[in-house]
């Protein structure tokens, strides 16, 4: 079964049952998938209505982040992990938030903490990697990007993200390498949003 033909079937539950907010929450997540943030944005704000969870706020953060206003999703990422402070992954999401708005000294807080909480995670190193760049510091940025693609090597925007620092580092030749090696990739995993985008869930 399809994403839309699965949409389909929440499309009637929630005609038949509009406060139940898992149901919006449900249809979001498969719109995410096919790109549809707007209305994906519309489900998530009438399940915060229903249903305020923080892992709602996360997920409504990650979505103004994929519509581009970076700056508006801080609050709902701030919310989840107030409300839940030991999830980790709000720390992901608030942290490449900030870096988006140029706040790389709060971002490296955030990615600070996650890589000494969750080490293992590959996201960790990237959100640490993404701020230290944004600091000027591209030298221990590379570091990150490739500890991040250590631990996932199937994750193509840290390639994106060490070719930029190379750039800035002067250093054409990788920086070169770097990024025909993630076109390469992507045109093979288009498909697999999840290894092209940070802000996918």
């Amino acid at each position: 079964m399809g994403r839309i033909r699965q949409i389909g079937f929440l499309d009637r539950a929630v005609a038949l049952q509009p406060r139940r907010a898992w149901y919006r929450e449900t249809r979001a997540i498969y719109l995410i998938d096919l790109r549809q943030f707007e209305r994906a944005s519309a489900d998530i704000d009438t399940a915060v209505q229903l249903d305020d969870r923080p892992y709602l706020r996360f997920l409504r953060g990650l979505v103004t982040c994929e519509r581009g206003n970076h700056a508006a999703s801080i609050a709902d990422f701030d919310a989840a992990i107030g409300a839940q402070p030991k999830n980790t992954q709000f720390y992901r999401g608030r942290s490449l938030a900030l870096s988006a708005v140029g706040r790389y000294r709060d971002a490296l807080i955030d990615a600070e903490h996650l890589v000494a909480v969750v080490p293992q995670q590959a996201e960790s190193y990237y959100a640490r990697g993404v701020a230290r760049s944004g600091l000027g510091q591209d030298r221990q940025a590379i570091g990150d990007f490739d500890s991040a693609m250590h631990r996932r090597p199937e994750l193509i925007y840290p390639l994106y993200a060490r070719a930029r620092s190379y750039e800035r580092l002067g250093d054409a030749a990788r920086a070169a390498a770097d990024l025909e090696l993630a076109r390469r990739l992507e045109q093979d995993h288009s498909s697999y949003a999840v290894c092209l985008d940070p802000f996918r869930y």
